[in-house]
């Protein structure tokens, strides 16, 4: 049974890397009908910490990533570690070394060319020679990385390594001490760099990088695993928008590329709405009313219901919902001051804006949210003025929201109710 596993360190956030990592375990998991694994490498006393480790879990959970068995954390294996580096320097293949008045235990380097079958990149040669002797045990008793990574993917069963690029220098170490210890060595598959618009790979200085980050922006699962699952991976066709379920019928490590991938922040924000439009309009609105958690709970349902779905084709991701609609909360708006200015200064355009108003205070509540009640109310009132119906529709839709450019107006201005619009229009008019 095919065995992968993702393993972690709980030094900071979970990376946008780490999670095309975990993705592309999973995928080829669940396509074999095999197990995706759970390993926190922990051995960096100075650096882990318990809460990067639980936003480590809560992100996988969060994306769907399930793993199948119970989680291995590697600093609940020092003794094992430590039994069986006893074990290679009992068979000469490692020695003690003093360093500092502290003993480290240290792999022999066997000189010899190092050959192994990449499943990306094909036959990959290292000359053993050009290595030093390899620390496996530190003076404080905990192993290196190279060490505990060799001997859980052996304990653990690990049939394929599907890693970052960044660790194929690691493998031949590695299956160096598979071949010392007498263990079968796993496939090795390793995947492009992610690399930001600089052609230097991802970090923060491209900006937001932790999933963390795009959680808190509002994208949703959906969007960020289609994505990122065509950073280094591609399926025949055109088709770019995938479910989860579609991703693990198509993937195959055949098809994974060789070249770095560019992360194209535009194109995950598009994807990520093309997954906001597809939700169920139920799960759409439990999702942004959980988003906006404080704020929604200030509406009548009905009424936020009402407001989050004119703006559903309209996002890209959750946080885009109080950036193009402030107005809706309440905010104080501000107008464009040269567009204002053109508005009132038109005589004409300024009458027919208080008549609107005046006329629109004697619909009552109910008649004003009746959206064809209200688009018909202010046709008929341009035409009766002899102008046209968007010469009125834009200057109220700018003196209602401050926007040039929004949902319908008569079906937001239904959602706002009459007061809070009348009200803005009159200040509209009015404030200097």
């Amino acid at each position: 049974m095919i065995r992968v596993r993702f393993a972690p360190s709980p030094t900071g956030f979970l990376h946008i890397g780490g999670v095309r990592t975990a993705l592309f375990n999973y995928l080829y998991a669940r396509n074999q009908q095999g197990n995706f694994l759970l390993r926190i490498e922990d051995t960096d006393r100075e650096r882990s910490r318990p809460e990067f480790e639980k936003e480590i879990l809560a992100s996988l959970k969060w994306l769907g990533l399930d793993w199948d068995e119970a989680v291995i954390r590697q600093s609940q294996r020092l003794g094992r570690y430590q039994e069986l580096a006893q074990d290679l320097m009992a068979r000469g293949l490692a020695y003690e070394e003093t360093i500092e008045n502290k003993k480290a235990v240290k792999f022999k380097i066997s000189p010899q060319k190092t050959i192994f079958q990449d499943l990306v990149h094909g036959e990959v040669a290292f000359d053993a020679a050009l290595f030093e002797d390899l620390v496996i045990l530190k003076s404080d008793g905990f192993p290196t990385y190279h060490w505990a990574c060799a001997v859980d993917d052996h304990e653990m069963g690990i049939t394929h390594v599907i890693r970052g690029d960044d660790h194929l220098s690691n493998t031949p170490r590695q299956i160096l001490l598979f071949e010392a210890m007498g263990w079968k060595a796993p496939k090795y598959a390793h995947l492009p760099l992610i690399l930001g618009d600089d052609g230097t790979p991802l970090s923060k200085r491209h900006g937001a990088v932790s999933l963390t980050n795009f959680r808190d922006c509002g994208f949703v699962p959906e969007g960020i695993l289609n994505y990122l699952a065509f950073l280094g991976w591609g399926t025949e066709g055109h088709q770019e928008i995938y479910s989860l379920n579609e991703l693990i019928q198509k993937f195959s490590i055949k098809r994974i590329n060789k070249a770095n991938a560019k992360f194209n922040f535009e194109k995950l924000e598009w994807l990520n709405a093309q997954h906001i439009k597809k939700l169920a309009e139920d799960d759409y609105v439990l999702r942004i009313s959980k988003f906006y958690e404080k704020e929604s709970k200030k509406f009548p349902p009905a009424k936020w219901r009402q407001f989050v779905l004119l703006y559903r084709s309209r996002i890209k991701a959750f946080q885009d919902l109080k950036a193009q609609a402030g107005y809706f909360w309440g905010e104080e708006i501000s107008y464009e001051s040269q567009l204002r200015g053109d508005y009132l200064q038109n005589k004409p355009l300024k009458r027919h804006l208080e008549a609107w108003a005046e006329k629109a205070g004697e619909l009552s509540g109910p008649d004003f949210e009746n959206t064809a009640l209200l688009e018909k109310f202010t046709r008929e009132a341009a035409s009766g003025w002899g102008i046209e119906a968007k010469d009125l529709i834009h200057p109220l839709r700018f003196a209602v929201t401050g926007k040039t450019v929004s949902p319908g107006l008569f079906e937001l201005m239904g959602v706002l109710g009459r007061d809070v619009c009348l009200n803005r229009v009159k200040a509209f008019l009015t404030k200097e």
